[in-house]
């Protein structure tokens, strides 16, 4: 029974260092963001919104670990380091893969959509590194992380939409970008010894812990305020339990903000906060 945990944890182990959690996780978003929406989809699309995450990410992890050369106190950026030859060529070929396929099936309204979203990205990071001052509010990379994740999977089918949504829908797309910056913070206060040692710029590492944690559940009874405040605008059961999952989800962050020792052990906090954006796949439910 101890080999099989041991092994269980190993692979999840390795799939959280190669940032398949967070790909499974946008996909279940993606879904939840399909069957709210009830767009026509375009099939390429399930292609290229993993391929892009992942590539993403595995990028920024070299980045850091190219920084560091090895020496980095995060396991992740160390592991992409020493693996950067055969992890930098399959995020290149992703990359590519997701940019091609976008320009071939993609509606050209998407692709503009995507270029100035990108290009606002690109002036966001020049602002930051031109920025005299980092002890800002705005300057934390959690922030742009979670605009960028969630911008980027609601994109196409806003798009595919065709039309305004709906006041809950917006609140809806709202609330989701506040759980995933809140889990970003959130990781960042776990992280921050480590992000410290190794010169990160986190959230935490900004306005330290204490201040953090106050933040933190300041956010999670805001989010709870806007998803009752989304009840009044609903129009269908679907929307109802859409807005339960969101509840569910913004309560289990809250719960490994109000019990940081349990969830440090074996870095627990890192699978369940990457878990629980797998719950928006329960849609498929209802």
């Amino acid at each position: 029974m101890k080999t099989f945990a041991r092994r269980l944890q190993l692979f999840y182990s390795g799939i959280q260092l190669l940032s398949l959690d967070v790909v499974a996780g946008a996909m279940a978003v993606g879904y939840f963001a399909i069957r709210l929406l009830h767009p026509v989809a375009n099939p390429f699309w399930w292609f290229i919104l993993p391929f892009a995450v992942w590539s993403f990410y595995t990028l920024d992890h070299l980045f850091d670990g190219f920084r560091l050369k090895g020496e980095a106190q995060i396991k992740r950026h160390r592991f992409h380091y020493e693996n950067r030859r055969v992890l930098g060529s399959f995020s290149v070929f992703f990359g590519l893969t997701a940019f091609v396929f976008s320009l071939v099936f993609l509606e050209k309204q998407i692709i503009r959509a995507g270029l100035v979203a990108g290009s606002l990205v690109l002036l966001y990071f020049l602002v930051l590194s031109r920025s005299g001052s980092k002890n800002n509010f705005l300057f934390q990379k959690e922030l742009m992380i979670a605009l960028v994740y969630v911008s980027g999977i609601w994109l196409a089918p806003l798009v595919w939409y065709g039309h305004l949504p709906e006041t809950v829908l917006v609140l809806i797309i709202f609330v989701l970008f506040l759980l995933a910056w809140a889990e970003g913070i959130m990781a960042s206060r776990f992280d921050y010894e480590n992000d410290v040692h190794d010169g990160h710029s986190s959230f935490t590492v900004l306005f330290g812990k204490r201040f953090t944690r106050q933040f933190l559940i300041i956010l999670h009874i805001l989010i709870f305020l806007l998803i009752k405040l989304s009840v009044f605008f609903i129009s269908t059961k679907l929307q109802f339990a859409a807005l339960i999952i969101l509840a569910i989800m913004n309560l289990s962050l809250l719960i490994i903000t109000l019990y940081p020792d349990w969830f440090q052990k074996y870095e627990r906090y890192r699978i369940a906060g990457e878990s629980v954006f797998l719950l928006p796949v329960l849609i498929a439910f209802f």
